[in-house]
């Protein structure tokens, strides 16, 4: 009787079976699992003792136990089962209707010393709340990996030693490669030749400080092609700083690195354009210097007359001297020099100023 009762009341939950599958007892903890009193349960036949599921998968579940069974009581061995869903009936008086619930069973065999099958022992054990708890970090799984794809930049992780262990489907689909590429770490190939010694440079940097890793660099995508993309990574730690992983991203920068370079040679042409312009400038000064002096210093009467008044410019100091005394620079000839008007000099000069023609007069003697 002492060992029956230390039987029962061992803290697992165990069915004890006839070679016909009749329920011979169990445990308190297997009452309480499946929400069943020993009288409802002592005698009857193990696999119609708990209703059929509604769904197609749970009789499937149970059909699995059956085989299992089946198997002991042809081989005499002990038979394992992975996870299976059964749900377990819920009392009139919480509701009725159906528990989900997950579990893992092993099948013992209790032979006599002749051999044959005397009992046979299930032993299950309740893991719905694992299974919830693996849904649930999946779900979270899913989540993240959903947020990751959803982004338009490419995003990565490493693990604390800088391997890659995530790639979002945006770098797959601009690289053109496949997550293989974790396997092989083979990413590096994506990077243009002359950026990986920095890459490896910097990485190896950051990996050994704890710090932050940042540069412009140039990924290669499906076509062949390189753009440049500003890639940044920074340390994920835990409550004790000690660092659980990287994650990075890259963010096209091509065009814009395009724009700015562009606008570098645009100024530099701007100021070589200045530079040549300002010498040319130069040149024409001293020239016009040059010619300056000699038109002052020539043994001629010269002077510059502007504009449809023809107005005095410029003249040199012979021609001064013809007038001497009269401030002519600024004035018309007209007004400057009206006896010279008078005598139809302007219309002359009205002349040469409209058709662009020369006029030569010679002093008659």
């Amino acid at each position: 009787m002492d060992s029956y009762k230390l039987l029962i009341n061992l803290p697992d939950t165990i069915v004890f079976l006839s070679p016909n599958l009749k329920v011979v007892d169990a445990t308190d903890e297997y009452l309480k699992a499946t929400m069943k009193t020993r009288e409802e349960l002592i005698g009857q036949d193990f696999l119609t003792t708990f209703p059929d599921n509604p769904s197609e998968l749970l009789s499937h579940n149970m059909m699995i136990v059956r085989d299992s069974l089946m198997r002991v009581i042809a081989t005499k061995d002990t038979d394992l089962l992975a996870t299976l869903r059964y749900d377990i009936p819920k009392p009139e008086s919480q509701g009725g209707g159906f528990e989900e619930r997950y579990w893992e069973a092993v099948h013992k065999p209790v032979v006599d010393e002749n051999g044959n099958l005397k009992y046979i022992i299930q032993r299950t054990s309740d893991v719905t709340q694992n299974v919830l708890a693996k849904r649930a970090a999946e779900l979270e799984e899913n989540k993240y990996r959903f947020m990751m794809n959803a982004l338009p930049q490419l995003i990565y992780t490493t693990d604390n030693t800088g391997r890659a262990t995530f790639f979002n489907q945006k770098w797959y689909d601009y690289t053109g490669t496949n997550p293989d590429i974790l396997a092989t770490n083979s990413w590096q190939s994506s990077i243009h030749p002359e950026d990986l010694p920095k890459v490896i440079e910097k990485v190896g940097h950051s990996l050994r400080n704890g710090t932050e890793f940042q540069m412009e660099l140039r990924v290669r995508n499906g076509k062949g092609i390189y753009r440049w993309f500003l890639t940044r990574s920074i340390p994920m730690r835990d409550e004790n700083n000690n660092i659980l992983m990287w994650v990075g991203s890259s963010v096209d920068v091509h065009n814009t690195r395009e724009m700015v370079f562009e606008l570098e040679q645009s100024h530099e042409q701007m100021v070589e354009l200045s530079e040549q312009v300002q010498q040319a400038y130069g040149k024409a000064e001293a020239e016009r210097k040059v010619l300056h002096n000699l038109i002052m210093k020539a043994p001629v009467f010269f002077c510059v007359l502007r504009g449809p008044e023809h107005r005095y410019e410029l003249m040199n100091e012979r021609y001064q001297k013809l007038f001497p005394n009269r401030n002519l620079i600024g004035q018309s000839v007209a007004e400057a020099l009206p006896e010279v008007a008078e005598q139809g000099f302007v219309k002359v000069l009205d002349e040469v100023y409209e058709t662009g023609r020369s006029l030569s007069r010679r002093k008659s003697r």
